[in-house]
Protein backbone atom coordinates (compact mmCIF):
# COMPACT_ATOMS: atom_id res chain seq x y z
CA UNK A 1 0.00 0.00 0.00
CA UNK A 2 2.95 2.23 1.09
CA UNK A 3 4.42 2.19 -3.12
CA UNK A 4 1.35 4.39 -3.36
CA UNK A 5 1.81 8.02 -2.83
CA UNK A 6 -1.63 10.18 -2.42
CA UNK A 7 -2.43 13.58 -2.10
CA UNK A 8 -5.06 14.89 -0.30
CA UNK A 9 -8.62 15.73 -1.50
CA UNK A 10 -9.28 19.64 -2.25
CA UNK A 11 -12.60 18.95 -0.83
CA UNK A 12 -13.89 16.55 2.01
CA UNK A 13 -17.21 15.94 -0.01
CA UNK A 14 -18.91 12.87 -0.90
CA UNK A 15 -18.89 10.71 -4.23
CA UNK A 16 -22.32 9.44 -4.24
CA UNK A 17 -25.11 7.98 -5.72
CA UNK A 18 -26.45 11.16 -7.16
CA UNK A 19 -22.79 11.53 -9.24
CA UNK A 20 -23.54 8.24 -10.59
CA UNK A 21 -27.23 8.70 -11.80
CA UNK A 22 -26.35 11.82 -13.88
CA UNK A 23 -24.48 9.41 -16.01
CA UNK A 24 -26.70 6.40 -15.90
CA UNK A 25 -30.00 8.31 -15.45
CA UNK A 26 -32.44 5.47 -15.74
CA UNK A 27 -32.76 3.17 -12.65
CA UNK A 28 -35.04 0.84 -14.64
CA UNK A 29 -31.23 -0.02 -16.70
CA UNK A 30 -29.13 0.27 -13.29
CA UNK A 31 -30.36 0.10 -9.79
CA UNK A 32 -29.59 2.28 -6.75
CA UNK A 33 -28.06 -0.37 -4.81
CA UNK A 34 -25.68 -1.22 -7.60
CA UNK A 35 -24.53 2.51 -7.93
CA UNK A 36 -24.49 3.13 -4.40
CA UNK A 37 -22.49 0.38 -3.45
CA UNK A 38 -19.96 1.44 -6.60
CA UNK A 39 -20.00 5.02 -5.81
CA UNK A 40 -19.28 4.12 -1.51
CA UNK A 41 -16.41 2.05 -2.93
CA UNK A 42 -15.11 4.53 -4.99
CA UNK A 43 -15.18 6.92 -2.55
CA UNK A 44 -13.53 4.97 0.29
CA UNK A 45 -10.25 4.69 -2.14
CA UNK A 46 -9.83 7.85 -4.11
CA UNK A 47 -6.70 8.92 -2.27
CA UNK A 48 -5.18 5.18 -1.82
CA UNK A 49 -5.75 4.30 -5.61
CA UNK A 50 -5.28 8.05 -7.26
CA UNK A 51 -8.85 9.10 -8.10
CA UNK A 52 -8.07 12.22 -6.25
CA UNK A 53 -9.15 15.17 -8.64
CA UNK A 54 -11.89 15.70 -11.08
CA UNK A 55 -9.58 15.76 -13.77
CA UNK A 56 -7.93 11.65 -12.62
CA UNK A 57 -11.56 10.76 -11.98
CA UNK A 58 -13.65 11.67 -15.19
CA UNK A 59 -10.56 9.78 -17.05
CA UNK A 60 -11.45 7.07 -14.87
CA UNK A 61 -15.01 6.76 -15.12
CA UNK A 62 -15.09 7.85 -18.82
CA UNK A 63 -13.29 4.37 -19.72
CA UNK A 64 -15.40 2.39 -16.96
CA UNK A 65 -18.46 3.81 -19.44
CA UNK A 66 -17.39 2.23 -22.57
CA UNK A 67 -16.78 -1.36 -20.98
CA UNK A 68 -19.88 -1.43 -18.29
CA UNK A 69 -22.33 0.40 -21.13
CA UNK A 70 -25.51 1.83 -20.17
CA UNK A 71 -26.47 -1.40 -18.30
CA UNK A 72 -23.49 -1.71 -16.17
CA UNK A 73 -23.10 -4.72 -16.99
CA UNK A 74 -19.62 -6.04 -14.90
CA UNK A 75 -19.36 -9.41 -17.27
CA UNK A 76 -17.82 -9.42 -20.54
CA UNK A 77 -20.32 -9.65 -23.50
CA UNK A 78 -19.43 -12.86 -25.99
CA UNK A 79 -21.87 -12.55 -27.91
CA UNK A 80 -19.70 -12.35 -31.60
CA UNK A 81 -20.67 -12.73 -35.39
CA UNK A 82 -18.60 -14.94 -36.82
CA UNK A 83 -16.66 -12.37 -38.91
CA UNK A 84 -16.48 -9.98 -35.32
CA UNK A 85 -14.80 -13.25 -33.76
CA UNK A 86 -12.57 -13.62 -37.05
CA UNK A 87 -11.10 -9.80 -36.62
CA UNK A 88 -11.25 -9.74 -33.06
CA UNK A 89 -9.51 -13.17 -31.73
CA UNK A 90 -6.28 -14.29 -33.32
CA UNK A 91 -7.25 -17.92 -32.25
CA UNK A 92 -10.29 -17.75 -34.51
CA UNK A 93 -8.00 -16.16 -37.75
CA UNK A 94 -6.73 -19.19 -37.23
CA UNK A 95 -9.25 -21.08 -37.29
CA UNK A 96 -12.00 -19.55 -38.85
CA UNK A 97 -14.48 -22.96 -39.07
CA UNK A 98 -14.68 -22.46 -35.74
CA UNK A 99 -15.88 -19.09 -35.66
CA UNK A 100 -18.50 -19.99 -38.05
CA UNK A 101 -19.57 -22.97 -35.27
CA UNK A 102 -19.54 -20.96 -32.48
CA UNK A 103 -21.22 -17.29 -33.50
CA UNK A 104 -24.70 -16.73 -33.98
CA UNK A 105 -26.15 -16.19 -36.97
CA UNK A 106 -29.29 -14.15 -37.12
CA UNK A 107 -29.96 -15.23 -40.68
CA UNK A 108 -30.78 -18.91 -38.97
CA UNK A 109 -31.77 -17.14 -35.25
CA UNK A 110 -28.75 -19.56 -34.17
CA UNK A 111 -27.44 -17.88 -30.77
CA UNK A 112 -23.71 -17.85 -30.47
CA UNK A 113 -21.94 -20.18 -28.02
CA UNK A 114 -20.38 -17.73 -25.78
CA UNK A 115 -18.46 -20.63 -23.12
CA UNK A 116 -17.20 -21.96 -26.37
CA UNK A 117 -16.60 -18.21 -27.64
CA UNK A 118 -14.60 -17.77 -24.42
CA UNK A 119 -12.76 -20.91 -24.21
CA UNK A 120 -11.29 -20.62 -27.49
CA UNK A 121 -10.62 -17.37 -27.87
CA UNK A 122 -8.75 -17.03 -24.71
CA UNK A 123 -7.11 -20.67 -24.91
CA UNK A 124 -3.08 -20.60 -24.44
CA UNK A 125 -3.17 -16.87 -23.61
CA UNK A 126 -2.93 -14.51 -20.37
CA UNK A 127 -1.95 -17.78 -18.24
CA UNK A 128 -4.77 -19.77 -19.59
CA UNK A 129 -4.93 -23.59 -20.44
CA UNK A 130 -6.12 -25.08 -23.53
CA UNK A 131 -9.24 -24.97 -24.76
CA UNK A 132 -10.37 -28.13 -23.08
CA UNK A 133 -8.89 -26.81 -19.53
CA UNK A 134 -11.90 -24.13 -19.45
CA UNK A 135 -10.19 -21.35 -18.42
CA UNK A 136 -11.29 -19.18 -20.92
CA UNK A 137 -14.50 -19.42 -20.02
CA UNK A 138 -13.68 -19.60 -15.73
CA UNK A 139 -11.58 -16.56 -16.47
CA UNK A 140 -13.47 -14.77 -19.13
CA UNK A 141 -13.52 -10.62 -18.71
CA UNK A 142 -15.21 -9.40 -15.33
CA UNK A 143 -15.31 -6.24 -13.17
CA UNK A 144 -15.49 -2.46 -14.24
CA UNK A 145 -12.77 -2.91 -16.87
CA UNK A 146 -13.33 -6.40 -17.69
CA UNK A 147 -10.45 -7.88 -15.98
CA UNK A 148 -9.18 -11.20 -17.94
CA UNK A 149 -7.26 -14.45 -17.99
CA UNK A 150 -6.23 -16.74 -15.45
CA UNK A 151 -2.59 -14.30 -14.78
CA UNK A 152 -4.59 -11.32 -14.49
CA UNK A 153 -7.15 -13.10 -11.84
CA UNK A 154 -3.77 -14.15 -9.80
CA UNK A 155 -2.28 -10.77 -9.82
CA UNK A 156 -5.73 -9.49 -8.90
CA UNK A 157 -5.73 -11.61 -5.60
CA UNK A 158 -1.93 -10.75 -4.94
CA UNK A 159 -2.16 -7.32 -4.99
CA UNK A 160 -6.26 -7.19 -3.57
CA UNK A 161 -5.19 -9.05 -0.76
CA UNK A 162 -1.77 -6.45 -0.53
CA UNK A 163 -3.69 -3.35 -0.94
CA UNK A 164 -6.97 -4.07 1.46
CA UNK A 165 -5.09 -6.44 3.92
CA UNK A 166 -7.66 -8.87 2.86
CA UNK A 167 -7.78 -12.76 2.34
CA UNK A 168 -9.74 -13.06 -0.96
CA UNK A 169 -9.64 -15.88 -3.55
CA UNK A 170 -10.51 -14.65 -6.73
CA UNK A 171 -8.47 -17.29 -8.68
CA UNK A 172 -10.88 -20.30 -6.98
CA UNK A 173 -14.48 -17.51 -7.00
CA UNK A 174 -13.66 -15.25 -9.90
CA UNK A 175 -17.24 -14.65 -9.58
CA UNK A 176 -16.64 -12.61 -7.03
CA UNK A 177 -15.99 -10.04 -9.35
CA UNK A 178 -19.61 -9.81 -10.62
CA UNK A 179 -20.04 -8.44 -7.25
CA UNK A 180 -20.04 -4.35 -6.77
CA UNK A 181 -17.59 -4.06 -4.25
CA UNK A 182 -14.87 -6.11 -6.06
CA UNK A 183 -15.54 -5.47 -9.47
CA UNK A 184 -15.00 -1.57 -8.66
CA UNK A 185 -11.21 -2.98 -6.51
CA UNK A 186 -10.31 -4.93 -9.65
CA UNK A 187 -10.58 -1.80 -11.79
CA UNK A 188 -8.58 0.37 -9.10
CA UNK A 189 -5.62 -1.79 -9.41
CA UNK A 190 -5.76 -1.83 -12.85
CA UNK A 191 -5.43 1.92 -12.62
CA UNK A 192 -3.11 2.04 -10.37
CA UNK A 193 -0.82 -0.63 -11.59
CA UNK A 194 -0.58 1.17 -14.94
CA UNK A 195 -0.36 4.05 -13.48
CA UNK A 196 -3.16 5.94 -15.83
CA UNK A 197 -3.39 8.50 -12.92
CA UNK A 198 -0.47 10.20 -14.28
CA UNK A 199 -1.85 10.11 -18.08
CA UNK A 200 -5.00 11.03 -16.49
CA UNK A 201 -3.04 14.69 -14.91
CA UNK A 202 -1.53 15.57 -18.37
CA UNK A 203 -4.76 16.64 -19.65
CA UNK A 204 -7.95 16.23 -20.97
CA UNK A 205 -6.86 15.90 -24.98
CA UNK A 206 -7.82 13.30 -27.45
CA UNK A 207 -4.17 12.31 -27.04
CA UNK A 208 -4.34 11.91 -23.12
CA UNK A 209 -7.69 9.87 -23.64
CA UNK A 210 -6.03 7.67 -26.16
CA UNK A 211 -2.96 6.88 -24.49
CA UNK A 212 -5.26 5.22 -21.41
CA UNK A 213 -7.65 3.52 -23.89
CA UNK A 214 -4.71 2.16 -25.39
CA UNK A 215 -3.63 0.53 -22.17
CA UNK A 216 -6.92 -0.42 -21.31
CA UNK A 217 -8.19 -1.89 -24.27
CA UNK A 218 -5.43 -1.30 -27.58
CA UNK A 219 -7.69 -3.31 -30.22
CA UNK A 220 -10.94 -1.35 -29.36
CA UNK A 221 -12.50 0.95 -32.01
CA UNK A 222 -14.40 3.08 -29.24
CA UNK A 223 -10.86 5.63 -28.67
CA UNK A 224 -13.41 8.15 -30.32
CA UNK A 225 -16.38 7.58 -27.71
CA UNK A 226 -14.39 7.33 -25.04
CA UNK A 227 -13.06 10.67 -25.60
CA UNK A 228 -16.42 12.11 -26.01
CA UNK A 229 -17.31 10.40 -22.16
CA UNK A 230 -14.56 12.54 -20.95
CA UNK A 231 -15.26 15.59 -22.48
CA UNK A 232 -19.17 15.01 -21.23
CA UNK A 233 -18.35 14.37 -17.74
CA UNK A 234 -16.00 17.78 -17.70
CA UNK A 235 -18.53 19.71 -19.54
CA UNK A 236 -20.92 18.83 -16.79
CA UNK A 237 -18.42 19.00 -14.08
CA UNK A 238 -20.29 15.68 -12.70
CA UNK A 239 -17.46 15.33 -10.19
CA UNK A 240 -16.72 18.75 -9.47
CA UNK A 241 -18.25 19.28 -6.12
CA UNK A 242 -16.40 16.15 -5.22
CA UNK A 243 -12.15 17.68 -5.41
Amino acid sequence: MSIYKSSNRVKNQTLSLSHLRKIWGSEQNVSDKLLSEVSEELNSNVNMCQLNTELRMCHFIAQVMHEVGGKFNLEENLNYSEMALISTFSNYGRTPSDAKNHAYNRATNKKADIEAIANHAYANRMGNGSVESGDGWKYRGRGMLQLTGKSNYISMKTKHNNLWSASVDFVANPDLLLQPKFAVRSALIFWLEHQLYKKADIGASRMVTDSITKVINSKTTSYSERHDNLTDLLKRKVFKDVF
